[in-house]
């Protein structure tokens, strides 16, 4: 019998996957999704209006981490250079999602990198009853219920509330 080994590496992501992904500057400023691709350049598109079109080198990239495209070049760059909001992209010379007749095949991948971006820690201190401690009771969300609060007021960081009534009732009054 084979035992198989499960492994954790990260492959690199095809860019045409990679159409309607976030793109985020060196300085951490979103400056759209990725509209267009070819073998040379990105091109990103913001807004829906008033749209802006970046075409940005494909080696101005420092790659995908699983949530968002890096450059490796600031927003101020990208404005001064890279802007052309008159200039939609040919899908003859790029490719499309929505129009695909771009049919080169050489497009190179996207360098998978960790993850600039930590999730948020959600937490709430609160005394926990474990059997350890507390041979008379059971360690159920039932039987502590009671005693955890389970709202918090994003505006004033209060927790003290048993119910989402309590806690609407509080931002009424003092926010």
């Amino acid at each position: 019998m084979e035992s198989t080994k499960k492994t954790t590496t990260t492959t690199n992501k095809n860019w045409k996957e990679l159409i309607n992904e976030s793109v985020h500057t060196s300085d951490d400023i979103d400056i759209g999704d990725i509209y267009a691709v070819n073998k040379n350049f990105i091109v990103v598109k913001r807004g829906f209006v008033n749209i802006h079109y970046y075409y940005i080198p494909i080696f101005h990239v420092e790659g995908w981490d699983g949530k968002v495209l890096w450059l490796k070049i600031d927003s101020e760059t990208v404005n001064s250079k890279y802007q052309r909001n008159d200039s939609y992209p040919d899908p003859h010379r790029y490719y499309l999602k929505d129009r695909p007749i771009y049919d080169k095949n050489d497009l190179s991948e996207a360098m998978t990198i960790p993850s600039k971006i930590s999730e948020p820690a959600y937490s709430f201190e609160y005394p926990v009853t474990t059997i350890e401690n507390n041979s008379n009771v059971k360690n159920t969300d039932q039987n502590y219920s009671k005693d955890i609060p389970k709202f918090k007021c994003d505006l004033c960081n209060k927790t003290n509330f048993n119910s989402e009534e309590e806690l609407s009732n509080h931002i009424k009054s003092e926010h």
